[in-house]
């Protein structure tokens, strides 16, 4: 290799951080262990920069010689893309170094200096056999463009030095052309101050709309709270969620997305709206910003904008995608002095309006001391986790016919020796918000399926119900997990029932479709929870194979006063009866209420009537005990 123009080129401590956010990003979103940028030299490749992620074995610094049939070599050797989904089933690759640190599947490409010489790669590894898919490799194209386009901002600068330096040397021996040589001196500053405004720019501005980050956001909060005249002047923050944004990424590519959201912004001022300042803190939402005094009129019609905006389709590559937007609002004043509070208190109000269902949401004083103890208990629930304190409770669920126990829903529980009981819902949303989902999830699956072995030698056709997470439905790997714990606790899967709600299709159909035909060809039992409480239940009757419906409690608890929710639940159950699907009915609590529900044709009961959730070791008596006298259930008192 011969000498490379560009081998000395530093690279900024700020670029270096920059690619270090792009590099774990990659990893996070990929699902993989190791996300490299690399580095050539003349005899060595070196790791530039390493994700920070488990199981990651490179660090920054690491060096191999060149010739020993390294992944990377391959691609700066070709120019363009190589993917290789399982190294050990290609005798090509057998001697490569990357094996013996595990790494058996690489996705990279490669990396160039605006002048054409090769900077190096940027990777993806993984320790397990992986196929890359399109839209992970779209994401990879899209960092090595962004890394590209640093790298060019590093080579001008260097430019601009050489240039600097050869006018100076040009003036200084050539006093004939100081002229000419001050004419071009200053084309070369104002380039130079162009750049470094392009790299000021990248600094404040989110790369793929051009709205302003986090941090500036922060700052114009500030700056805007500090310049307010009067009492009578506010700032108003307005936050906005997309539900499916993932989703849209996922499907489509984080392009159209970003496109969709520019597209968002310009409907918006097209239908009127002005003098808003607009920002993206995170991938998945929009801030605007809006200020000055009587601003109630402006905010009510911006609100209208929004909703009809939301309402209306984008069109890209001829796909029509809707947005499922959530608003969160704060009004700010003078007095207020901490920028980064508001902007948390407009996000927690956004997720408040997506709990409530109403079409936005304005964050309270009152708030603040939910939103505080909310964070309090996060924080306890990690160290139960930890701790392992956390418990399973179980209902019991009541054949129609026979009266007798014939399966239980586990639902979770934490008694905090300060907070008290935190019940299953709260645990469970907790979980999700703060990523210990796949944790708390995995002790409930674990602990769920310990007890039905146990208890299917007890009752036949004994059935444990678990509750399962949209975030667990969405990871790829669920029904592999759902797999080994049957297979590690000899569980049949048909004594296995998961309750999915509608929430957890709705995240991406595509990936619930794929592991939901997972777990029917597993065997578990499938239920639609909640059923009836969403707007599009039917339907997914047809989409997934499930095999039982759970009508939703908050019809039984109306029916005795509403004429209206009694034919719903008629209606629901002969439908159900058509397509061959078990009905569960949860929330009887009545007798009156049961003897209505047989008489339509209802399968299993569950409610305060027949038991209440109740600790392992008292559910297991009752179960014994009914056993022993080989009669139904006894009415809860």
């Amino acid at each position: 290799m011969g000498r490379l123009q560009t081998l000395d080129y530093e690279i900024p401590e700020s670029m270096r951080r920059s690619w270090q956010e792009i590099v774990n990003l990659l990893a996070q979103i990929t699902h993989v262990p190791t996300t490299l940028i690399m580095r050539i030299h003349p005899d060595r490749i070196e790791v530039n920069t390493s994700s920070e992620t488990l199981g990651n074995p490179y660090r920054t610094g690491d060096a191999e010689q060149l010739g020993n049939g390294l992944y990377c070599e391959q691609v700066i050797e070709q120019k363009g893309e190589l993917v290789i989904p399982n190294a050990l089933e290609d005798e090509e690759w057998q001697n490569n170094p990357d094996i013996k640190l595990g790494m058996i599947s690489y996705c990279g490409l490669p990396l160039f200096w605006p002048n054409g010489e090769t900077f190096g790669t940027i990777c993806m590894l993984d320790s397990e056999r992986n196929e890359y898919n399109d839209s992970y490799r779209q994401l990879l194209e899209t960092f090595k463009d962004s890394i590209e386009a640093q790298l060019s901002v590093v080579y001008q600068q260097h430019k601009l030095q050489r240039l600097n330096t050869e006018l100076k040397s040009r003036i200084e021996n050539r006093t004939t052309d100081l002229a000419q040589l001050s004419y071009s001196l200053t084309q070369e500053i104002d380039r130079r101050k162009a750049a470094e405004k392009q790299v000021s720019y990248q600094k404040t501005h989110d790369q793929g709309t051009g709205f302003l980050n986090r941090s500036a956001l922060e700052n114009i909060v500030q700056y805007t709270l500090q310049s307010l005249d009067s009492d009578q002047q506010s700032l108003v923050v307005i936050n906005i969620g997309f539900s499916n944004a993932r989703s849209i990424q996922t499907r489509h590519g984080f392009e159209v997305f970003d496109n969709i959201l520019k597209e968002f912004h310009s409907r918006l001022t097209r239908h009127g709206a002005s003098g808003f300042i607009t920002g993206r803190p995170s991938s998945n939402d929009m801030v605007l910003l809006i200020w000055g005094e009587d601003i109630e009129a402006r905010l009510n019609q911006l609100l209208d904008d929004i909703t009809k905006i939301s309402v209306d389709g984008f069109v890209f590559n001829k796909t029509e995608i809707h947005l499922h937007t959530y608003i969160g609002i704060v009004q700010a004043y003078k007095d207020c002095s901490n920028a980064k509070r508001i902007l948390q208190h407009a996000c927690y109000a956004m997720l408040l309006c997506k709990e409530s269902g109403e079409p936005f949401s304005y964050f309270r004083e009152n708030h603040s001391a939910d939103l505080n103890s909310h964070n309090e208990l996060e924080s306890y629930l990690l160290q139960a986790v930890r701790n392992d304190d956390l418990v399973l409770y179980f209902q019991p669920q009541v054949d129609s016919k026979t009266r007798k126990w014939i399966g239980a829903e586990a639902l979770l529980r934490w008694r905090h020796p300060i907070l008290g009981d935190v019940s299953n819902e709260a645990l469970i949303h907790m979980a999700e918000q703060n990523g210990l989902i796949f944790e708390v999830g995995s002790f409930v699956l674990r602990t769920a399926i310990d007890k039905a072995k146990q208890w299917s030698e007890l009752i036949d056709n004994f059935k444990i119900a678990v509750n399962v997470s949209p975030i667990q439905l969405q990871n790829v790997n669920f029904a592999e997990q759902v797999q080994h714990l049957l297979d590690t606790f000899h569980l049949p899967a048909h004594f296995l029932e998961l309750e999915v709600t509608e929430s957890a299709l709705i995240a991406d159909e595509i990936v619930a479709r794929t592991t939901l035909n997972k777990l029917h060809k597993l065997g578990v039992t499938l239920s639609l929870d909640d059923f009836g409480t969403g707007y599009a239940s039917f339907s997914y009757l047809k989409k997934y194979p499930f095999d039982a419906i759970k009508i939703d409690k908050s019809f039984v608890q109306q029916m005795e006063k509403s004429d209206d929710d009694r034919e719903i639940i008629c209606s629901i159950i002969h439908i159900a009866k058509k397509l061959e699907l078990q009905v569960v009915i949860e929330g009887i609590e009545s007798h009156q209420q049961e003897q209505f529900l047989i008489g339509e044709g209802c399968d299993i009961g569950q409610g305060f009537l027949y038991g209440k959730p109740m600790p392992c070791n008292e559910f297991e008596q009752s179960l014994f005990n009914q056993r022993l006298s080989g009669g139904q259930y006894a009415y809860s008192s």
